[in-house]
């Protein structure tokens, strides 16, 4: 059996490590369960008014519910500018950390340089940005979370106007998981170099 040397259990760490991130990452899991979108468009019904979820129409939010797959999914969000730049940074300080948790995180985000090609009598929009979900059960469960009721006041007031529909990718040459493996090789390396000098790392 080979001896663990310092190096090599750096290397374990290191691996352990992003395997664990691999593991909370994830994007590729159970789809959501009947029960579970019962649950869920229970918690939606509550906060209902006129027939409409706080994020979106119901009917529409419970058949994409229903169809899940358990994928990761990126949302594509076009954007009128806020009428209230507050209203907006209080929106970013409350949805990026309950997002972060969940895994999720925006992936791009842009402003229109110029107008190019576009339907007659469509009005631009201000900036596009796509954001990253784990799940749609992680969508959900922060939709009905704790947070929930503030962060529909706050979208409300944070956008004058919308467009916003689910995607998964076909193609990207931006992974995360690939980028984190760079980060930890980096770290790796780092490490290495740092603790060489010592002799309880040789051994």
């Amino acid at each position: 059996m080979p001896r663990l040397t310092g190096p090599r259990l750096l290397a374990l760490a290191l691996a352990l490590l992003y395997a664990a991130f691999w593991v909370w990452y994830g994007g590729v899991g159970k789809p959501l369960s009947p029960d579970e979108v019962d649950r869920f468009m229970a918690q939606i019904d509550a906060m209902v008014t006129d027939h409409q979820s706080p994020f979106g129409a119901r009917e529409t939010l419970e058949a994409w519910a229903r169809a899940d797959d358990g994928r990761e999914f990126y949302m594509v969000n076009l954007v009128n500018d806020p009428a209230d730049l507050a209203a907006a940074e209080a929106y970013n300080r409350v949805i990026l950390p309950e997002l972060f948790k969940r895994a999720g995180h925006p992936i791009f985000m842009s402003r229109p340089i110029a107008r190019f090609i576009e339907p007659a009598g469509l009005a631009p929009w201000d900036f596009v940005a796509i954001v990253r979900y784990r799940s749609m059960r992680d969508m959900l469960d922060m939709i009905t979370g704790p947070e929930a009721e503030k962060i529909r006041h706050l979208k409300e007031g944070s956008v004058s106007k919308t467009h916003v529909f689910p995607t998964h990718i076909g193609f990207s040459l931006l992974w995360v998981r690939i980028l984190m493996a760079l980060v930890f090789a980096a770290l790796g390396v780092g490490l290495h170099f740092v603790f060489r000098p010592f002799g309880w790392y040789a051994r």
